[in-house]
């Protein structure tokens, strides 16, 4: 009887100890299963954070987008008018090519004194093309007020300038329009 009574108490033991463990391992695991619950709040957080930011970007994309569209948009017309210029230009007028040797004013007028030429492709030349004298050689020519002159501030941009600064341009190849024997518009040509 005794044995059966110890056998008894070990069993209750057992049991008591059992229960007890699955306790503290509840503990634990609430515990732990609190801690990663903070764990995926302070991830999901910061991943809506990070969904603002994109979706932010992405606003400022979009809205470059549509500004590069319209620039693309106003590039195209402005080629268009540029191309229908460029063609009346050509229509009406007639065009020669000279270097500026000098240029002065002479009370209402420009006088420049030119050399035309002519620019022929040349592969020995040393861009590739040469310039030309023509039959009309060197000559002087009265340019009457009104007329725009435009030479080159960089090589790829014109600008349109006063006479005064014609004067200090030598040696540029120019590009004379004339319409009825009369030149009407003047640009200076990109010499490499």
């Amino acid at each position: 009887m005794k044995v059966l009574l110890n056998v008894i108490c070990l069993l209750l033991l057992f049991l008591i100890v059992g229960c007890t463990h699955n306790d503290a391992v509840s503990e634990y695991d609430s515990s732990n299963l609190e801690k990663k619950i903070l764990e995926l709040e302070q991830t999901i957080k910061k991943q809506k954070a990070t969904i603002k930011e994109h979706e932010e970007q992405i606003a400022k994309v979009e809205e470059m987008e549509s500004k590069v569209n319209k620039l693309e948009t106003l590039t195209s017309h402005l080629n268009n008018m540029l191309f229908e210029t460029s063609e009346i230009l050509n229509y009406t007028t007639t065009s020669k090519t000279a270097i500026l040797n000098k240029a002065e004013i002479v009370g209402d007028k420009l006088n420049l004194n030119i050399t035309y030429t002519d620019k022929i492709k040349d592969e020995n030349g040393p861009n590739g093309f040469r310039l030309e004298e023509t039959g009309k050689g060197t000559v002087a020519l009265g340019i009457s007020k009104g007329v725009p002159v435009f030479l080159l501030a960089t090589p790829s941009t014109l600008t349109e300038v006063e006479w005064e600064q014609v004067i200090d341009h030598k040696g540029g190849l120019l590009k004379l329009f004339e319409k009825n024997g009369e030149v009407v518009f003047i640009k200076e040509m990109y010499l490499p």
